[in-house]
């Protein structure tokens, strides 16, 4: 009987444990409490050119929101686009810096808010992006007031992406969104965390906690769960995404990403890289990211602003190829340099992977492509590809050459995608 009343005691503090864990993971994660210092100089240079920070406060349906905008210190007054930098669940504005050295250089103005709940804002809680796509279409209103601001981009992570995906899907005037990590529905992330083993729990209790989790979130955050779907919104999604995923993520698995890209009702592109949830970005997708958003913005600018009859200027440049900023003898802060990639994306186009001399391809033709595709595709199920190794690994083991498969695993999760990939590029280029 001892035994017996042990038992069912540990169970019942691990369910509450457990219970506990998940309410606070939806909708109260540590939060970052940062120090106005920690933002830094509101006068900084970044390469040869010299950048301001402005801040300020948007009041939202709830509270005050704690804003900053980033713009050159010269031309200041010049209207240029902008893309709004949306972080994660339990992140800040200060999280923007990492897209800054990408962005600034490609004369768009950079825009960062501590979502509701979050950072220095106000709100006891979060709520994934139901609650965040308010706070952003706050945000909207005053860019939009704003005579220096003409198109609007949106570049979110985690839950900033989930939040894009949702007030992209009711607003077309947005020029493009980069999407990095998004969920596609949070009952599928709850159900995958508790599946996974990172809450124990029986599996006969996961539908019991999961309804009661429901419960706290409604009675503590004001949203059901089960409305929270970016699934549901995307194929109504009209302006072009450029999506990101870790392979490697064990928090929101990269499938969500997939399905999103699939649903996704605007032209769209997909990339793969590695670190995890939370780890940081490479810079080839920072690069890459950016430069889409740029293209994308400075389209939409010069299309609206085109008298009707004349065709528009396609493509985006950079303005920052200029004179020096003058610091006005201030010794200012480096931010660090970036230089933007120069490859442009468009999404009328498909990712195609040009052909390289063979110097530096070990298969660089279209028959070699095929040539190794088919070997791939032959590999029997009890394959002899050694375990661990990554789609690039697995691509360049099956005998492709260092680039295409370097090309086609930032593009696929699964070394089956990737050599179908490769195969398409083979079939178009024979």
């Amino acid at each position: 009987m001892g035994e017996q009343q042990f038992s069912t005691s540990s169970w019942l503090w691990r369910f509450t444990d457990v219970y506990d864990m998940l309410w606070k993971m939806v909708i109260r994660p540590p939060r970052d409490l940062y120090s106005p210092d920690e933002l830094g100089p509101d006068k900084f240079r970044l390469g040869k050119h010299v950048y301001i920070r402005h801040d300020l406060e948007l009041t939202s349906s709830r509270g005050v929101l704690q804003c900053s905008h980033f713009l050159p210190a010269k031309g200041v007054a010049e209207a240029r686009p902008c893309v709004v930098y949306l972080h994660g669940n339990c992140s800040s504005r200060l999280e923007a810096f990492d897209a800054l050295p990408v962005l600034l250089p490609l004369d768009v103005s950079v825009f960062s808010m501590d979502l509701s709940g979050s950072g220095r804002s106000d709100g006891e809680y979060i709520s994934l992006g139901y609650h965040e796509e308010k706070d952003l279409q706050t945000c909207l209103d005053h860019l939009r007031e704003l005579p220096t601001v003409t198109s609007i981009g949106l570049w979110g992570r985690s839950m900033g992406a989930s939040t894009s995906i949702l007030r992209v899907a009711e607003d077309s005037s947005i020029a493009a969104c980069v999407l990095d990590s998004a969920f596609k529905d949070l009952k599928s992330v709850a159900e995958e965390l508790v599946g996974k083993g990172r809450f124990p729990l029986p599996t006969f209790l996961t539908g019991w906690a999961f309804d009661m989790v429901r419960t706290e979130v409604s009675s503590r955050a004001g949203f059901d769960i089960l409305e929270l779907s970016p699934i549901s919104r995307a194929p109504k999604a009209a302006c072009a995404a450029f999506f990101g995923v870790a392979s490697d993520d064990t928090f929101v698995l990269p499938h969500h990403t997939q399905a999103l890209h699939d649903a996704w009702g605007g032209h769209k592109h997909f990339r793969v890289f590695e670190g995890g949830h939370n780890g940081i970005r490479p810079m080839w997708f920072l690069e890459e990211a950016a430069d889409f958003l740029s293209a994308k913005l400075k389209d939409r600018s010069q299309s609206d602003n085109v008298p009707d009859g004349l065709p528009a200027a396609t493509g985006a440049q950079s303005i920052n190829s200029g004179p020096e900023d003058s610091a006005e003898g201030d010794e200012l802060p480096d931010a660090g340099h970036c230089a933007a990639s120069s490859q442009r994306i468009c999404e009328e186009q498909p990712d195609a992977m040009p052909l390289e001399d063979s110097s530096s391809l070990q298969i660089s033709t279209a028959e070699g492509f095929r040539a190794a595709a088919v070997k791939a595709q032959a590999q029997p199920e009890s394959t002899s590809i050694p375990e661990g190794l990554t789609v690039l690994e697995q691509l360049t083991y099956l005998g492709f050459g260092l680039r295409p498969a370097e090309w086609a695993s930032r593009r696929s999760l699964t070394l089956e995608d990737a050599v179908n990939l490769l195969s398409g590029q083979a079939s178009v280029q024979l």
